[in-house]
């Protein structure tokens, strides 16, 4: 917990280099959010409060505030990922690149359509797309736009 706060403040400088912001406070709780997400190694808000420094009393203070975050109208995330996602991907050119296709279903109802790029055994979304389909097994019609 100790990096927590470089960290943030690398993140902040990142996330600040690429994207107009409506209002700089989505920035900083993105930040947060960030932080908390790789520091928890999990998906799980509440499991990010422990890395979060703010001024909130309490726990569900931190957790309601990034909830607003993922639901705001506002806060667009292709001008945010996009330019993100390029700047890494500029290192790696003349290098082999492992891109994988991957499905996951959501609810029973949605699936989440993903190419990502494998790197350090991870995959990294690059685009993505949700449709209404009743198995996680789609077609290449399907998928061929991303």
């Amino acid at each position: 917990m100790e990096n927590t706060p470089y960290l943030y403040d690398t993140l902040l400088q990142v996330l600040g280099q690429h994207a107009k912001w409506f209002d700089l406070r989505h920035r900083h709780t993105l930040a947060w959010m960030i932080v908390g997400l790789i520091s928890s190694k999990t998906v799980s808000l509440g499991a990010w409060v422990p890395f979060v420094v703010s001024r909130a009393r309490y726990a569900q203070s931190i957790v309601r505030r990034f909830s607003r975050w993922l639901d705001h109208n506002r806060i667009n995330p292709e001008p945010l990922y996009g330019p993100l996602i390029e700047q890494a991907l500029v290192g790696w050119v003349g290098k082999r690149v492992y891109v994988a296709l991957d499905t996951s279903m959501l609810w029973n109802t949605y699936c989440l359509i993903r190419l990502s790029v494998i790197y350090r055994g991870r995959a990294v979304p690059l685009v993505w797309q949700v449709i209404e389909h009743g198995s996680a097994a789609v077609s290449f019609e399907t998928y061929k736009d991303l």
